[in-house]
């Protein structure tokens, strides 16, 4: 009964995420600035990756994970609309001798309403922050030997609701800094679980505290004209997945990215 009330609840929660805060956000909200880079982007990245998969095993399989980004922003009167797509996959994750496959796949969109103009060293500071949703895919097949009913691959996808914040510091009519946050906060898991287990369901709601997805950006944007512009930035992954057998996997990457405004 306690779980069905909890669930409930986080369903509820969940739909005014969805439908409330955007139309709070619309009341009295600000003119959208026009700095902010919307068109068609692109990006790559590469760095290091980590993952401790204790449905696989509890040790921790690293190694480089190329990450690829196609997406769209729009600005409109009063808000951006953002629309991103992610996809990560390499062979080369390792563990001592063994390696192991890993394919992940992110679709995040969102409303990214601007909040009042602040001033930092006597410029500009412009932030921008909404709601998002989520869908996130991981895959992994260890490259080791199965018998019976032992399953090496692990598999998990999220469905979520969360905030995007970014902010943007103009150097210069060319030149800006700008930085972004992702995060989740309620979660609609899925999970391959042991299917010798009775006892454990494969889908569980999840919170900010048992099902983690974020990621950080901080970089710099050169407008080659008004049309096109190049970045380069720092960006970090964190997952974190405790409901079943502990996920935990980061990442480090160098990302290079271009926008080009229709």
């Amino acid at each position: 009964m306690a779980e069905t009330k909890k669930t409930k609840a986080i369903i509820i929660f969940s739909a005014l995420i969805l439908f409330v805060i955007p139309e709070l956000f619309g009341q009295d909200t600000l003119i959208c600035p026009t700095i902010y880079p919307e068109g068609v982007f692109v990006e790559y990245g590469l760095g290091s990756y980590s993952v401790k998969d204790e449905y696989i095993s509890k040790e921790k399989y690293s190694g480089n994970l190329p990450y690829y980004s196609f997406g769209w922003a729009r600005k409109h009167n009063r808000y951006v609309y953002r629309l991103e797509m992610a996809y990560r996959n390499s062979d080369a994750i390792r563990n001592f001798n063994v390696s192991s496959g890993l394919t992940q796949f992110s679709l995040n969109q969102g409303f990214l309403y601007p909040l009042k103009k602040k001033s930092l060293f006597k410029k500009d500071l412009l932030i921008w922050l909404g709601p998002s949703t989520d869908l996130f895919f991981y895959y992994s097949k260890p490259n080791i030997g199965s018998s019976g009913i032992n399953i090496s691959q692990s598999v998990a996808s999220l469905f979520s609701l969360g905030f995007n914040t970014d902010i943007i510091y103009p150097l210069s009519n060319k030149a800006h800094l700008e930085s972004s946050v992702r995060l989740t906060v309620l979660t609609l898991g899925i999970r391959l679980t042991d299917i010798q287990d009775d006892d454990q369901s494969f889908i569980e709601p999840l919170t900010l505290f048992s099902g983690l997805n974020s990621s950080f950006n901080l970089g710099a944007r050169y407008f080659i004209f008004n049309q096109l512009s190049v970045k380069l930035a720092y960006k970090f992954e964190l997952l974190h997945i405790n409901a079943w057998n502990p996920l935990l996997s980061a990442s480090d990457n160098l990302v290079i990215g271009l926008t080009y405004k229709f």
